[in-house]
């Protein structure tokens, strides 16, 4: 899989820096957005390539780039950035009933962000020992060997931000050890919005309020993305975004 467009300054900026080898002081600055950040194309899509190139990488990024301290920083910086919008969520979007159309549509949305059936024996060892002796590390590590072991994602391209910000918090709450409550919330009100079941993996000592914030911020991004595909239908185009165009050797004079 190789690195995605870029769709602002800090994606540009990253996928840029991550095609060569690290300098000495790498500028990897996390600037503020315009736009809520589950709607921030540019956001979504460099937290996602951090993710990305930390569970199963790309072909195209230069040697020295996956433990480099100031990746790591410029990560850290987007990840608190996306934590703090998900804690403020409040499950006020009700989702929208939508056409054939837009059921097929959602449908290849559905198929970018939601967890794989295959993940289901890990992610109750996780949970089971979100509270146990495995250290954050190991945590991660695990959930992390399970994502790479499945079909790398696709059509990244093609995905808009409120796609994106659905697998940014699978990955966050995934990837943290305490963080594994909303993990289970999350994958809990996966159930709700016609994906694999996973409510049977709720372990009782996870506290209700990390369970709260999983479980909201499935269920309002994902409220908030069918209004997205219901909204691009109404305005007669695609709720995805367009197909990059295709590389060719070819020189074309005129039009």
């Amino acid at each position: 899989m190789r690195l995605p467009g870029p769709r602002g300054h800090m994606s540009s900026a990253l996928v840029s820096a991550l095609r060569l080898p690290p300098p000495p002081q790498p500028a990897l600055l996390v600037s503020g957005g315009t736009r809520e950040a589950w709607q921030d194309d540019d956001l979504q899509l460099s937290l996602w390539i951090c993710y990305e190139l930390r569970m199963r990488g790309f072909d195209d990024v230069a040697t020295g780039w996956e433990d480099h301290p100031a990746l790591a920083q410029f990560h850290a910086a987007l990840e608190t950035r996306w934590e703090t919008a998900l804690r403020s969520l409040t499950e006020v979007t009700s989702p929208v009933a939508l056409s054939d159309e837009g059921l097929s549509e959602l449908r290849g949305h559905h198929a970018f962000w939601q967890p794989r059936r295959e993940m289901r024996s890990v992610l109750r060892d996780i949970q089971g020992d979100a509270y146990g002796t495995r250290s954050e590390r190991t945590h991660s590590v695990l959930f992390t060997v399970t994502l790479r072991d499945l079909d790398p994602f696709s059509g990244v391209d093609e995905m808009p931000a409120p796609t994106l910000a659905l697998a940014n918090a699978l990955s966050l709450f995934g990837l943290h050890r305490r963080l594994v409550g909303a993990l289970v919330g999350f994958l809990t009100a996966v159930d709700t919005i016609g994906g694999d079941p996973f409510a049977q993996l709720l372990p009782v000592q996870c506290p209700p309020e990390d369970v709260r914030l999983g479980f909201t911020a499935c269920h309002e991004l994902h409220a908030r993305l069918t209004q997205h595909v219901h909204a691009s239908l109404q305005a007669g185009r695609t709720s995805l975004r367009c197909r990059r165009p295709p590389v060719s050797s070819r020189v074309n004079v005129g039009c």
